[in-house]
């Protein structure tokens, strides 16, 4: 091969790779200035506030079931809101604590873990479709697994989301107290990073069977999952600040998304695109909301 063959190969190579890393960046980091956010949205006279959610799902997931709700508050308040990520749960608190984000979607238990320690406040829960503050794990397997109950899992190999949400810490324990099945028990099992994840490796049969939010089960449901165990119903996720939050802030979300009529055709229209956990609209919340979150954590330390 000649050098101007050599030279060229290598540019192509180059530029390929550049292309690459500059696309995995775009989806991994969300928080920039980019035609990623959506035009509505950007609106340089207003003061941004940052809006955090805990690593639940995907970056791209959360983008696109958040982003939405982003422009809407944006619309709707005297603050242009960009979303602000963290890799982990614990992670999104602590940007809460130090005042990063004004407010964040977290999860039932990080929110009870530390509440005292980053001085933090629940002002809404979102409703289900119901117009019930609460919702379920759900155990799930494929329709053509032979698994119909908890005790079916003995000898079968079981996947958890995170340690750090609350399905990640309770169902360990619960799957013990109502079947008497043990992490022992099972071939093998892991914890991973989303829910939607847990429902990708059952899907591929990497294993078995998985534990999942009500959301994500009910969305896996036409690709070929089915749910096997409902577990006791908790309270939805809380939406917090903290106490770097003002007043005008909290009570500007607050109004915003309390104002949503879901009997109105065109606010159904609008929730459609946001993520399904929020998208029955919300009620007022306080601390006391969460103690039965507090209860199985308690169960979970016995």
């Amino acid at each position: 091969m000649t050098r101007n063959g050599q030279i060229y190969i290598l540019l192509i190579l180059v530029i390929v790779i550049g292309l690459m890393f500059g696309t995995y960046d775009r989806a991994v980091d969300i928080t920039f200035e980019s035609p990623f956010v959506l035009a509505k949205s950007i609106d340089s006279k207003k003061p941004v506030k940052y809006f955090g959610v805990v690593s639940r799902y995907t970056p791209r997931e959360i983008y696109e079931g958040y982003q939405p709700i982003m422009d809407f508050l944006t619309e709707k308040t005297p603050y242009r809101f960009v979303l602000k990520l963290s890799d982990t749960y614990t992670g999104t608190a602590k940007q809460l604590g130090d005042g990063t984000v004004a407010v964040a979607s977290l999860g039932s238990f990080v929110y009870v873990k530390y509440k005292e320690q980053y001085d933090l406040e629940v002002i809404l829960k979102p409703l289900n479709q119901q117009g019930k503050g609460f919702y379920h794990s759900m155990f799930i397997s494929l329709e053509s697994s032979s698994i119909s109950s908890l005790s079916d899992l003995n000898n079968r190999s079981l996947v958890f989301p995170s340690q750090e949400s609350l399905t990640g810490q309770w169902m360990p324990s619960y799957l013990f107290s109502e079947a008497r099945v043990s992490l022992s028990n099972l071939s093998k099992y892991d914890y991973v990073s989303h829910h939607t994840t847990v429902a990708d490796k059952v899907l591929s049969g990497e294993y078995d069977a998985g534990v999942v939010k009500e959301a994500v089960a009910e969305l896996y449901k036409e690709y070929g999952l089915k749910v096997f165990h409902i577990a006791p119903k908790r309270t939805t996720i809380p939406l917090v600040v903290s106490k770097h939050t003002d007043q005008k802030t909290r009570q500007s979300i607050m109004d915003a998304l309390l104002s949503l009529d879901i009997q109105q055709k065109e606010t159904w229209d609008l929730l459609e695109l946001w993520d399904k956990e929020l998208s029955y609209g919300f009620e007022k919340a306080n601390d006391n909301d969460y103690e039965l979150i507090r209860d199985i954590i308690n169960q979970v330390d016995r």
